[in-house]
């Protein structure tokens, strides 16, 4: 492999272009770092340098220095310099939805005519190293740098704080949009056809979001661009075999910490382009995304609203904890914000230097709400009053219900779980949030009768919760995958051959019920367990049926090996049908929901288990002489008996998932 590099920096500019102090040091530096770290890459290093670094310069090294590189190599492309912005010309206006092109400004630009270096025209340039294969990253170390290989944001710029910087890598916009005929040829083509440049897939390491300012700072050896200076201390530290997304965590906590008003951008984040070594070679799966840092005194985690951080509630709170941690080093969060949240360390002192992967160990399991709709006479107030009595006797010691609050009709705070209506004096009528019946009318005109509603009510918050259980950060999202199959007949077992039945358009899996003799014959399905993933995974499978029971047996759980498919009931055909009781009838259905569990440790899933409506609650199940065995056996044992203590194993990633199979009755 070949690390073809051109560096680009920029200090001595010409009038009206403010110079700059930090630009050579910058592009200095990576060059003695590569060539020190990255000799069995035989880095390919171009250089320009101030006067070098003209317009024209800058697109012929990408064309015959960086050009040159092959599906083989690795390019990296590093600006230290003025960043700027430009109006759209007209021609290229509908692929600009903020009427504005980000700008590299060269040593020659604004002179003579000569234009910046346009974003558009760099995505021209890193299409074409990308289209022969070649891993690319750009860094550009300059203001409006978010942009500068993709489309451009917000114009706004505010001012840096935090320590006076000494100088701002921002040159005055340009009033006068760009003539196509000064721009690239290809890009002159694009704007004629369909396009207008397309970079292909590649990483950039921005200094800062697009509508922000990269400073220079004062550092060892002569002024530096804060950014560069921080993500060369990251490759000092982690070596270049580190991603880009590890290089630029520790990189943006630097940079943070010091100007409030720059925040380093990796795009495309989402991507597994990012999670390559920096010069290139295999992808390397990040093993959290989420990272704890200590920034400007506290402690938090980069995931907030945005990313589905729920906010907990007093007693209830969202937990993470670092990667592997065995026992548990766990943070809570105490204030969720919409791009972070703010954490306390539980029982531990991180180091303030080092930065942690964290998985998510704890979320919210509230109440169930449920809206006791008691306006239609005294008689249904005797009724929700004696429900409302008897909650408020089955916790603890006789205390309120740890699983169900009350709420009146009006409730305005979030929408009722479940609504208890009178239909009649002395009955009552659980019903979903939408007033839908639930169960058959049950009398509630004792004390002891409002005792067995309020279990019913419990049992089905508990339900509840289960089936809502998610991850919404996980990196294990969608790497495990159900499949649920036609059996061949009863007696049948999986052969790996038969094809997977495809969700309708209510992502449910639909089977119907089909005419025999003596009557109507069941669906017979097989359920897969299909692993997509390089890394074996814990994998459970729960049974949640429409009438609140929970099962695990269908695969109560195992390792599934990566890029292989278990089979559920061990191959065997699994039987759909009506939950009993329920009539087989012309237009009957029924609905279970399949919840898929997946770990990277082992947990048991018999804490997840509930009995049928009006059984008696299980005993606590221990997951084994020691305690439970892994942060999901916390979360269902809070979820159905709120037992929660730690989880005595090594913390890892964990998804959940659901597959809804509706069985129907043929109307005809």
């Amino acid at each position: 492999m070949t690390l073809y590099t051109l560096l680009v920096g920029i200090d001595a500019y010409r009038a009206p272009v403010r110079p700059l102090l930090g630009c050579r040091n910058d592009v200095a530096a990576v060059a003695g770092l590569l060539r020190a770290r990255a000799p069995e890459a035989d880095p390919e290093i171009r250089t320009l340098t101030d006067e070098q670094a003209t317009r024209a310069a800058v697109i012929d090294g990408f064309r015959r220095h960086l050009g040159r590189a092959t599906a083989a190599d690795s390019v990296l492309f590093w600006f230290s310099g003025h960043g700027s912005q430009a109006p759209v010309p007209p021609e290229l206006a509908r692929f600009e939805p903020t009427a504005l092109l980000q700008t590299l400004v060269c040593a020659d630009s604004r002179r003579d005519g000569v234009p910046d270096l346009y974003d558009k025209e760099l995505a021209v340039l890193l299409g074409e190293i990308t289209a022969r294969g070649a891993h690319t990253v750009a860094v550009l170390d300059c203001c409006h740098a978010d942009s500068g290989t993709r489309a451009p944001l917000a114009p706004h710029l505010p001012e840096p704080d935090g320590p006076p910087p000494l100088r701002v890598r921002r040159h005055t916009a340009s009033h006068t949009p760009p003539t196509l005929a000064s721009l690239l040829a290809e890009l002159r083509a694009g704007a004629r056809a369909d396009g207008a440049g397309t970079a292909g897939p590649h990483v950039l390491l921005a200094a800062c979001h697009s509508d922000q300012a990269a400073v220079e700072v004062p550092a060892a050896g002569g002024p530096r661009g804060l950014f560069s200076l921080a993500l060369q201390e990251q490759i000092e530290s982690l070596g270049l075999a580190a991603t880009s997304r590890e290089l630029m965590t520790g990189a943006r906590c630097r940079v943070e910490d010091t100007a409030r008003a720059q925040v380093p951008v990796l795009s495309p984040a989402a991507d597994a382009v990012v999670d390559r070594p920096l010069t290139g070679g295999r992808v390397r799966a990040a093993c959290s995304p989420v990272t704890l840092r200590r920034l400007r005194g506290r402690w938090e985690v980069d995931a907030g609203a945005c990313h589905g951080v729920p906010s907990g509630a007093e007693g209830d709170p969202v937990r993470f904890a670092v990667h592997g941690s065995d026992p548990l080093a766990e943070v809570a969060v105490t204030r969720v914000l919409t791009d972070r949240s703010l954490v306390e360390p539980l029982g531990w002192a991180p180091d303030p230097a080092l930065r942690y992967p964290m998985v998510l160990t704890s979320v919210p399991l509230p109440a169930g709400l449920v809206a006791l709709d008691d306006d239609s006479g005294s008689a249904a107030r005797s009724v929700t009053g004696l429900i409302a009595d008897a909650l408020g006797l089955t916790g603890p010691g006789g205390g309120p219900s740890p699983h169900v609050r009350t709420t009146g009709a009006d409730a305005r705070d979030r929408l009722p779980d479940l609504r208890v209506r009178v239909p009649r004096p002395g009955i009552a009528r659980i019903c979903a949030s939408d007033g839908t019946p639930l169960v058959p009318d049950a009398p509630c005109g004792t004390p002891d009768e409002a005792a067995r509603v309020a279990g019913d009510l419990e049992h089905m918050a508990r339900w509840h919760r289960v089936k809502d259980l998610h991850n919404p950060l996980s990196a294990l999202g969608g790497a495990v995958v159900l499949e649920v199959v036609a059996a061949a007949h009863a007696d049948a077992f999986d052969d790996g051959a038969r094809p997977v039945l495809s969700p309708g358009a209510d992502g449910a899996v639909h089977l119907h019920y089909r005419p025999g003799r003596g009557g109507w014959r069941e669906p017979e399905v097989h359920i897969r367990i299909r692993n997509t993933a390089s890394q074996r995974l814990y994998c459970a499978l729960l049974d949640l049926t429409d009438r609140f029971r929970i099962q695990p047996q269908l695969f109560s759980g195992d390792w599934v090996a990566p890029r292989h498919a278990a089979s559920a009931a061990w191959g065997a055909a699994v039987t759909m049908s009506l939950p009993p009781g329920r009539p087989v009838v012309p237009g009957a259905t029924g609905t279970d929901w399949l919840k898929l569990l997946v770990a990277e440790t082992p947990f048991d899933s018999a804490g997840f288990t509930l009995g049928r409506l009006g059984e008696p609650a299980q005993a606590t199940a221990r997951a084994g002489a020691g305690g439970y065995q892994g942060v999901l056996d916390r979360l269902g044992m809070a979820a159905l008996h709120r037992d929660a203590e730690p989880a005595r194993a090594a913390a890892g990633e964990w998804a959940t998932s659901v597959l809804p199979v509706v069985v129907h009755v043929p109307s005809v």
